[in-house]
């Protein structure tokens, strides 16, 4: 068995821990193999790569790229992509496209009556790169939600009053820079938004794997995650979506089978029998 998580964040998007103290968290939790995800953003390993050097043989670089997939936002994890390549040509200005989705979500909230300001969501941001987390924890600081989840589920999620697309980046778009820059494109967390719906389409553009396992994830969805990955030709990963310690997660880590993220793993440069180089 094998403890790994390959997607985390740090406060260099929405996560709640700076990419020293993910470290220490990694290292309590025992990950064999791990990957930072922040969203639309290599700032922490540009920033910190003092932080990650210890770390090499058991990192695998990362990066959560916001895009759509017919009428759905879906998020596109890409692995072993370096800075300067297609990808982030295809990006573009990231920071301050996610800074201005933020204003017109204030905006938009301002016209339900929720009076947050710019200024409130920036103090739970330590990073450049803001996101809908950063709203959230306004909303509950400022009374108007209980936590996180209630702020998605009552203004910002799909379908709420704020919600704000986050882009128009085209998931194939951003699959074929992915292969291009000789990286790893895989589906992050397939359940949410019903991004399953787009596996079949998104295989046919080069995607090369499914986030199947997940502690959000019941066995009959690992189960169905598991036939469609091996019907598509694509391989396995496993991920928390760790953006900091909760009373439920209070550390990353998944627990795997080796041999179901084996083809994963030798993908990112990994030998079967043992850790490998960094990425």
């Amino acid at each position: 068995m094998l403890n790994v998580d390959f997607h985390l964040h740090t406060t260099e998007s929405d996560g709640m821990l700076t990419p020293e103290e993910l470290m220490r968290c990694v290292a309590t939790a025992g990950l064999d193999y791990f990957s930072v995800t922040d969203h639309d953003t290599i700032a922490a390993y540009q920033r910190h790569s003092d932080v990650f050097a210890p770390h090499r043989t058991r990192l695998i670089n990362g990066i959560e790229v916001s895009t759509v997939s017919g009428e759905r936002e879906v998020h596109i994890l890409a692995y072993r992509c370096a800075g300067d390549g297609e990808l982030t040509t295809l990006m573009g200005d990231r920071p301050a496209l996610r800074r201005a989705r933020v204003e017109h979500i204030v905006g938009k909230l301002s016209g339900c009556g929720v009076a947050i300001t710019m200024e409130a969501v920036q103090r739970h941001a330590r990073g450049d790169v803001l996101g809908r987390p950063h709203v959230a924890r306004a909303l509950v600081q400022n009374g108007y939600a209980t936590d996180v989840s209630d702020a998605f589920a009552r203004y910002l999620g799909a379908g709420a009053p704020a919600y704000v697309a986050s882009t128009t980046v085209k998931a194939q778009d951003v699959i074929a820079a992915i292969r291009h820059d000789g990286g790893v494109a895989v589906l992050a967390h397939p359940l949410r938004n019903d991004a399953e719906a787009e596996v079949e389409r998104l295989a046919r553009c080069g995607l090369q794997g499914i986030e199947a396992f997940s502690p959000s994830h019941q066995e009959h969805d690992v189960d169905r995650l598991r036939s469609l990955a091996a019907k598509l030709g694509l391989v396995k990963t496993a991920g928390s979506d760790f953006h900091g310690p909760t009373e439920t997660r209070p550390r990353p880590g998944v627990t795997v089978e080796r041999a179901e993220i084996d083809s994963f793993l030798e993908l990112c440069g990994r030998s079967s029998g043992g850790r490998g180089h960094a990425s």
